[in-house]
């Protein structure tokens, strides 16, 4: 039986109390409120482009646009804490959106102030929960070679995860249905 995801609560590393819940279709303003406190460096990570020249309004579309997509074809998780002067702050979110046959694009989004505490290894279990819920199979992204924190967090996966590099990027496939020992994120052939 699937563990209830409506709601959950973990501490981090250095102590906060995370709480976690699925995104909800007005959670626009807690996508925008994570994007805000990302680094220009975070924001490349996660989107594989430059987002600094962003108008708010487009900023406000991106996050409108992800909140409402449809849930029949993907899900997310949102997690909060709470801060002097902050209370109920969002800190993180990692999401998954169905590209068909089983398979989902994944994506993790850590506030900086929260990174390297354990947040996106949590979070990376509890979507892949939501996931394998939802009848998802395989879990796949492109993450940049030398982006340390999400290749630790694959690391940690309890899956068999292949890596195919393809320059500067890797294209990873994390495949649910194959539980490891001990966790490796198998290399593969470069691609073109």
């Amino acid at each position: 039986m699937v563990k209830n995801l409506i709601y959950d609560t973990f501490i981090t590393r250095t102590g906060s109390q995370i709480r976690v819940r699925e995104i909800r279709q007005d959670d626009a303003p807690y996508l925008l409120e994570i994007f805000e406190h990302m680094s220009a460096d975070s924001r490349y990570r996660r989107f594989h482009q430059s987002m600094e020249n962003l108008s708010a309004e487009r900023k406000w579309q991106e996050a409108e646009r992800i909140a409402k997509t449809d849930p029949t074809r993907s899900g997310g998780i949102i997690a909060f804490a709470d801060f002097p002067g902050k209370p109920n702050m969002a800190v993180a979110a990692a999401r998954f959106v169905c590209t068909g046959n089983g398979t989902a694009e994944a994506a993790v989004s850590v506030i900086d102030t929260m990174q390297r505490q354990g947040m996106g290894t949590k979070l990376m279990d509890m979507l892949i929960e939501l996931a394998q819920a939802a009848g998802v199979r395989h879990l796949v992204a492109s993450v940049q070679n030398d982006n340390v924190g999400i290749w630790k967090i694959l690391q940690r996966l309890p899956y068999v995860t292949t890596r195919v590099s393809q320059g500067s990027f890797s294209e990873i496939i994390v495949d649910l249905t194959q539980r490891r020992e001990t966790a490796v994120v198998t290399p593969s052939a470069t691609t073109s």
